[in-house]
């Protein structure tokens, strides 16, 4: 009978094992390192955001993109890798996972950029990877319906940028891992080609002063940059070459109270132009050169001084336009992906981490 009752606790004992083992998004609250972090002081202290609407933690969860409604800043959408779009209503303390009226958008889409009309909240474009290709989806209701506007015409190629005109809304761009820059003039209906890059567009950043101005990143070519909004084409690759791996480029950001002070994360560390592109200058970060790629950059649109960069799980923050940093170390071993400063609250700072690259 003993030896009955030592087997039957060995059986359940195995079994709540594989129970755990086996339902990651249930328990990942405990074992979860990814998903979202979030600050409310300026990145001083960060707490993650951990559950989603149905209890279940998001804490495994690996973020591609994120962004603020500009009109509404409880309003808070997540672009994942095999897990669609997430929003949450509540600043981030809950999240729901965006299911498709239309039954176009997959939940195990990666969504790479998400980028919101600044003058219709309800109106929304995502760059994805779904059933072996880049698609760009768009929503007029907020999330609950999707419609797919464009399609790559390859298998194996995302769309990974996407960008509005703030000045006249209907005009969008989005790039291509083909290295396509394509445009829209009628929200997303139709679209032309404007330039076929020799490298992936891996970002797009629009002046928002003088939305003619517009520059577009790749991962191994560098800069470039129009000021006709595509017509004619300035490189900077031979310029940011100068630093090693300089022209290997993440993102590309406008200060937007100084457009013609840039910024490049790239797999050199920053890089900054203060005359619109035309000569580069390293910033002073607090970690060696090409020691780890910065894929995430921002800089705070109410005081343009503030900048905030990732590498690794850490975060770093300058006030005073990269002269000295502070550093802030987050609990988790994946990557600091995204981040977005919320642009009605400077005070409040969501981070989304990945596993790799």
């Amino acid at each position: 009978m003993k030896d009955v009752l030592v087997i039957l606790i060995i059986i359940v004992i195995i079994l709540i094992v594989g129970f755990f083992a086996y339902s990651p998004r249930i328990f990942q609250g405990t074992i979860g390192d990814g998903g979202l972090y979030k600050s409310n002081d300026m990145g001083e202290q960060w707490e993650q955001l951990a559950v989603d609407d149905k209890k279940i933690f998001i804490t495994s969860l690996d973020v591609l993109s994120m962004v603020v409604d500009p009109n509404d800043s409880e309003v808070v959408y997540m672009g994942t890798r095999d897990n669609g779009v997430y929003k949450s209503f509540s600043q981030g303390k809950y999240w729901h996972q965006l299911e498709d009226e239309n039954n176009v958008l997959s939940t195990r889409a990666n969504v790479y950029d998400i980028a919101i009309d600044p003058k219709d909240s309800n109106r929304i474009y995502i760059g994805t990877y779904q059933d072996k290709k880049g698609r760009v989806f768009r929503t007029q209701d907020g999330g609950n319906s999707w419609e797919e506007v464009y399609i790559v015409s390859e298998e194996k190629y995302a769309v990974f940028a996407i960008a509005i005109d703030n000045y006249d809304p209907s005009l969008i761009y989005i790039g291509t891992a083909q290295g396509g820059f394509l445009r829209s003039t009628d929200y997303g209906k139709s679209w032309e080609i404007i330039k076929w890059f020799d490298d992936v567009v891996s970002d797009i950043a629009i002046n928002p002063q003088d939305t003619r101005v517009i520059y577009i990143s790749a991962f191994e070519d560098g800069v470039y940059k129009t000021t006709n909004k595509g017509v004619d084409w300035q490189s900077f690759k031979e310029e940011l070459e100068e630093f090693q791996q300089g022209e290997r480029v993440e993102k590309v950001v406008i200060d937007s109270q100084r457009p013609n002070i840039i910024y490049t994360g790239s797999e050199y560390g920053i890089l900054t132009s203060k005359n619109s592109g035309q000569t580069w200058q390293e910033v002073k970060i607090v970690m060696p050169p090409e020691s780890k790629p910065v894929l995430s950059l921002v800089v705070e649109q109410q005081n343009t001084d503030h900048l905030y960069y990732g590498a690794g799980p850490i975060i770093y923050r300058s006030l005073d336009q990269g002269v000295n940093w502070t550093v802030h170390e987050l609990s988790s071993k994946r990557n600091v992906k995204a981040i977005t400063i919320d642009p009605n609250n400077a005070n409040m700072i969501y981070v989304g981490m990945h596993k790799d690259k």
